[in-house]
């Protein structure tokens, strides 16, 4: 799973970085993006294909894992075309909040730490843990309209 997905990110993240933006460390991918001068890792593991951004003191803050490919190249899409910070200040009306994604087949629920978890109604693989609601909500939308 992850040499098919770290080839579609090499090519998406190379349509829009400059190379010495991209660090492909094999089993992990490393990029910075120039808008927010912020650090993000790609890699693998046992959930799946996870997200995250570098913090203080170089800790990882994951905002993305899925075990599906789809949903993680949507994902990926979303975060190098609109930015981390446009994907968490998007707003939505109250009545479009936790439960069904209104125009898709997904759902977001309240994750018991924290985070929301994306959930296609019919098909259990098409399922996503991320750290806010806008990004979970921007996904499902993304992944309704590319039929995923």
């Amino acid at each position: 799973m992850w040499e098919e997905f770290r080839n579609n990110a090499l090519a998406l993240l190379g349509e829009h970085f400059p190379p010495e933006l991209i660090e492909d460390n094999g089993n992990s991918l490393v990029f910075t993006d120039r808008r927010s001068l912020a650090s993000y890792l790609i890699t693998e593991n046992a959930r799946g294909i996870t997200i995250g951004y570098y913090g203080e003191r170089d800790t990882i803050s994951t905002i993305f894992t899925s075990p599906s490919i789809e949903l993680a190249n949507i994902a990926l899409t979303l975060l190098v075309r609109e930015g981390l910070g446009e994907l968490v200040d998007m707003h939505y009306a109250p009545d479009e909040l936790l439960g069904p994604v209104p125009g898709t087949d997904y759902s977001i629920r309240k994750d018991r730490s924290r985070g929301f978890h994306l959930t296609h109604n019919n098909d259990s693989s098409l399922s996503a843990k991320c750290a806010s609601f806008t990004y979970a909500r921007a996904i499902a939308v993304a992944a309704s309209a590319r039929g995923a």
